[in-house]
């Protein structure tokens, strides 16, 4: 009979094998002088190839990596051989962030420290999930070797090979420890190629619960603009960004899909046209219950002021701006529930969001395969989601760390669970192309001629976002 030790031994000697087969292929490093762009990346197809079978969807059992720590040193210490003893590591994430990642990385840094090598782990406050996949694209050569993502730049990421699979070492506790929509999340075509984080890249309603006592009165987006303006208050939902007017649109019924090679919309249409109209009758309450913009300040600056200077009662935010929410008009006021309906070609309709997942990946040219799976894994694990939570308030997609009580206490974690039957997962829904495309800046004229705008111009307007789409 096969020793315990001896299959623990085998296993992660198979994931071992999958991250040689990286370090054979890459040869490149994420800070050296190469200028390689995310076309010029064909040396590391051979990498996502070889490690297919080690990072299937087919993981097995969960691990016990703590019973492993000696073997992934070695590993560690064999990678920092060829670098003259140190691991230099580049790791992105947002500024916001950065106080939190670096903790925890320090934490990381204590458990796999061993003799033969050293830690130069750099933490940048360089680019947010929103931004960061971009950045690695641009020259994934030159870019970080392990930095945080939102799950709709996943597609990007693996079709100009810039990112690595994840191990089966860590895939299989991925796996089981987290639920089948999220293992959905950082896979394409079957092969893992990230690590989730938290499940909350997506939106929801927050609300003080001085003005809307009960969730039934956060049900009616013109009620709730009604209540509001009686209060010298107002709810703040941007129209003027298109990650968040997309909400209309979706709920009108437009089409908004990606399939990773083409961007399928209609918003040339009735339901285009039904969802103008809505946001204009919205709009018609701009500074009067209704705030539709951010002044120029940015969503988070200014909901954590509106809320500190008594001018908004509700925003359509997420659970970044949970904690500044708490502090600007105390925890026990804060409510928090799924979208409101809003009256939508003459009919109250359920508003629908974007939803979906933060990532953290792995540069496919890093010199240290195994040592930055390890740290992604470390950054992800049921400890570390719990820790961010706590710091951050951000909702973990471990399902250990959902059992948290303080995790199952938050009105959030509620919200999010009630919208995501609502919600459209960004992977599936959006290219960049969306993005480029003037679906926001149309938004915002609505807002600024507080709904004014003429039938011939909405349709004029929706034609042109229309053609830059299928162009």
């Amino acid at each position: 009979m096969v020793s315990k030790t001896k299959k623990v031994l085998a296993v992660i000697l198979t994931g071992m094998m999958a991250a040689a087969a990286l370090t054979g292929c890459n040869g490149g490093s994420s800070g050296g002088s190469t200028t390689s762009t995310a076309t010029s990346t064909a040396p590391a197809e051979s990498a996502a190839t070889d490690t297919s079978t080690a990072a299937s969807t087919a993981a097995g059992e969960a691990k016990d990596i703590d019973t492993m720590t000696d073997t992934i040193k070695a590993k560690m210490k064999e990678e920092a051989a060829a670098t003259d003893g140190k691991i230099k590591i580049t790791f992105w994430c947002a500024s916001d962030d950065r106080k939190f990642e670096k903790s925890r990385i320090d934490e990381f840094k204590n458990k796999y420290a061993g003799d033969g090598y050293e830690f130069d782990i750099s933490v940048k406050a360089a680019f947010g999930e929103g931004e960061a996949g971009g950045k690695v694209l641009e020259s994934p050569k030159d870019a970080a070797d392990v930095f945080n993502f939102a799950d709709d730049q996943l597609s990007s990421l693996v079709e100009s090979k810039a990112i690595a699979p994840v191990i089966e070492l860590y895939n299989s506790n991925v796996v089981a420890n987290n639920s089948e929509e999220t293992v959905k999340a950082y896979q394409i075509n079957g092969t893992p190629y990230a690590f989730p984080k938290t499940s909350d890249n997506g939106y929801f309603l927050y609300y003080d619960k001085t003005v809307y006592p009960t969730e039934a009165d956060v049900a009616n987006l013109d009620d709730m603009i009604k209540k509001a303006g009686e209060k010298g208050k107002n709810v703040y939902f941007n129209l003027g960004n298109a990650w968040y007017n997309a909400a209309f649109y979706f709920s009108a019924g437009v089409k908004i899909e990606y399939d990773g090679t083409k961007q399928t919309t209609t918003f040339d249409t009735e339901e285009g046209f039904n969802a103008a109209k809505a946001m204009c009758h919205v709009a018609e309450s701009q500074g009067k219950g209704f705030m539709g913009n951010d002044g120029g300040s940015g969503d988070n600056t200014a909901v954590a002021k509106g809320f500190k200077d008594g001018k908004l009662a509700a925003a359509v935010i997420g659970t970044w701006e949970g904690p500044a929410i708490k502090d600007a008009i105390g925890a026990d006021n804060v409510g928090a529930a799924k979208l409101p309906t809003a009256l939508i070609g003459g009919e109250q309709k359920q508003l629908e969001s974007f939803g979906g997942y933060k990532l953290v990946g792995v540069n496919q040219f890093t010199k240290y395969p195994v040592t930055c799976q390890t740290l992604a894994y470390f950054l992800t694990n049921t400890e570390s989601q719990i820790a961010r939570y706590k710091e951050r308030g951000l909702i973990p997609t471990d399902l250990k760390a959902l059992e948290d009580s303080s995790i199952q206490a938050d009105p959030a974690r509620k919200a999010i669970s009630d919208q995501q039957p609502f919600s459209h997962g960004q992977g599936s829904s959006v290219s960049g192309k969306y993005w480029s495309t003037n679906i926001g800046g149309f938004g915002g004229e609505i807002v600024t001629a507080k709904g004014a705008i003429d039938d011939a111009k909405i349709k004029s307007s929706l034609k042109s976002i229309q053609t830059q789409i299928d162009t």
